[in-house]
């Protein structure tokens, strides 16, 4: 079974060891909003998605459809957002072969 993005929050939510306090704290909220969002009970608007995501450290791909995880570490999302920024196919290409390379040299 899939995943809700309630679901998905949460979890990322506890892998940070934060609490629905301290969360909603961040987003200048109250806990009971945090505890909606978590059970799907109210739609989350877009620019929340983005600042929870950013707070969670996640993507918003990750909380909307399952996309990676939350357990990117920085570098890891800096690389997925700067392959969201190319807008050239070739150039994302390229920047996907150097990666696919630097992989066999990982050892």
């Amino acid at each position: 079974m899939n995943k809700t993005i309630g679901q998905r929050i949460k979890e990322c939510r506890v892998k940070m060891g934060m609490t629905q306090e301290e969360l909603a704290e961040v987003l200048c909220c109250n806990k009971s909003l945090i505890s909606q969002y978590e059970n799907d009970r109210v739609d989350i608007k877009g620019s929340v998605i983005v600042e929870l995501a950013e707070i969670l450290r996640t993507t918003t791909g990750y909380l909307l459809s399952g996309e990676k995880g939350c357990d990117l570490d920085e570098v890891e999302k800096e690389a997925l957002e700067l392959m969201a920024l190319l807008r050239n196919e070739k150039l994302k290409s390229v920047a996907l072969e150097q990666l696919r390379a630097l992989t066999v040299l990982n050892i």
